[in-house]
């Protein structure tokens, strides 16, 4: 499918994407609503977080501050491949599906340790 591109051959120059393009920006779109659900769970454990039992809150807290940390990462990254479009896709996406997977990793250790709290109470 033509896209249509101002560029320095002038306004409504036709560039054709290849569709490997197309399915990489296919793929990025797809992380950025993967990285809205996390945000979602992100908030709930928030919530939960200030149900918590003071003793355990500061771990939780800590850990919930990584997974914070660790979905701007990922946000700002998937920010960064809109801007660029000349950019190498392939490797961005690479990079971002990383941070996808340490957010799911610093996710399951807030979780992990808000449920040991409730289960010790």
């Amino acid at each position: 499918m033509p896209k249509v591109a101002t560029s320095e051959k002038g306004a409504g120059h036709t560039e054709h994407m290849g569709s490997g393009a197309e399915s990489e920006r296919s793929a990025i779109e797809q992380m950025g609503l993967t990285l809205d659900e996390w945000r979602a769970k992100i908030d709930e454990l928030l919530v939960q977080l200030d149900l918590a039992n003071l003793d355990i809150r500061d771990e939780i807290r800590k850990r919930l501050d990584t997974t914070q940390n660790v979905y701007l990462a990922a946000r700002s990254r998937l920010s960064d491949l809109g801007d660029d479009a000349d950019s190498n896709l392939s490797s961005l996406r690479l990079g971002l599906e990383q941070l996808l997977r340490d957010l799911r990793s610093a996710y399951d250790a807030a979780e992990a340790a808000l449920r040991c709290s409730r289960d010790s109470t």
